[in-house]
């Protein structure tokens, strides 16, 4: 019988490290084969899905809005799905807050002057009386075609790495015992030679408190996506990333979010969503069967679904 043995690889994609750790009996180069093929497919969501690379499909669809715009199958149905789940949070998740967002400076090597502005806020709530609204995107299902507002964009952070990881996850079926590890973002399938794979969820700093570190636990992910979402990640003075698309405010009611779900999109996707829901958080996580999760408040305290349990 062939030698089962671990072979891992690291690289950085999204700014994010991603490494890929596999337990296979397939052979060196075979085995190698795979990763490369895995970590190809973060190429090719790097190269069709991000706003930042001007000559993607993505870039394509934005600078088309206010037309009908044909797109491929897969960003259709990306994008469909991401409007829906618009829908279902009555708009605190919303994949078009890229104008918000660069308002205060959040673009590709941005030096965040905006942030010295002292009319930012004010400029801010005068747009969102105006501000496109993602109800009015048109879908045309035949021609596999959508239509922006004009001026209106969508971003696919929320949902890209997921994608990312669910078709490296595709690559590595045939090792069956594999973990992908994208910033926090994972994906296990399988276990290691000694157990289950098991994962620490990090604690880091409430909202504007001097707390934080360590974890809050370790859970074992079987056949699982594990997905966090946090303001601490790309916090410049008072901003961050997660916005308010109500109020144009960062969200300050929630520290954290983590969740547990049969794919990584599905994990990525609502780990944003529950920490854009900010109250209403717990309410959604006991309607959906989609997902289990953890919120984190900004007061410290926890709400957890009944199917998201610690090992220790």
């Amino acid at each position: 019988m062939p030698e089962t043995r671990e072979f891992s690889e690291e690289r950085i994609y999204m700014n994010t490290k991603v490494r890929i750790r596999i337990f296979s009996d397939l052979g060196t180069v075979s085995s190698r084969d795979l990763i490369k093929e895995a970590f190809s497919k973060f190429d090719y969501v790097t190269e069709k899905y991000t706003r930042f690379n001007q000559t993607s499909e993505l870039s394509s669809l934005n600078r088309n809005s206010g037309h009908f715009h044909k797109v491929n199958p897969e960003l259709f149905t990306l994008i469909e799905k991401l409007i829906q789940y618009s829908t279902l949070t009555e708009g605190a998740f919303d994949p078009t807050i890229i104008d918000l967002l660069e308002m205060y400076g959040f673009k590709k090597d941005s030096n965040y002057e905006e942030l010295k502005d002292e009319n930012l806020l004010k400029n801010i709530q005068t747009y969102l009386k105006t501000r496109p609204s993602f109800r009015d995107i048109k879908f045309d299902k035949t021609n596999s075609a959508i239509k922006l507002q004009a001026g209106q964009r969508i971003d696919l952070g929320s949902i890209g790495k997921g994608l990312a990881i669910d078709l490296a996850a595709s690559v590595l079926e045939p090792v069956n015992n594999f973990i992908i590890n994208a910033g926090g973002d994972i994906r296990a399938h399988g276990s290691k030679p000694d157990g289950p794979w098991t994962v620490g969820l990090a604690q880091h700093e409430l909202p504007n408190k001097g707390v934080g570190g360590g974890y809050f636990g370790h859970i074992n992910i079987i056949n699982q996506s594990l997905a966090a979402s946090g303001g601490w990640g790309r916090r410049v003075r008072f901003f961050h990333h997660l916005l308010n698309p109500k109020t144009g405010m960062p969200i300050n009611e929630v520290s954290q979010t983590f969740t547990l779900a049969n794919d990584a999109q599905t994990a990525d996707v609502w780990a944003t969503i529950l920490f854009a829901s900010g109250k209403q958080g717990p309410d959604l996580l006991d309607t959906t069967e989609e997902i289990e999760g953890m919120i984190v408040f900004a007061d410290g305290s926890t709400y957890c679904s009944r199917g998201f349990s610690f090992i220790s």
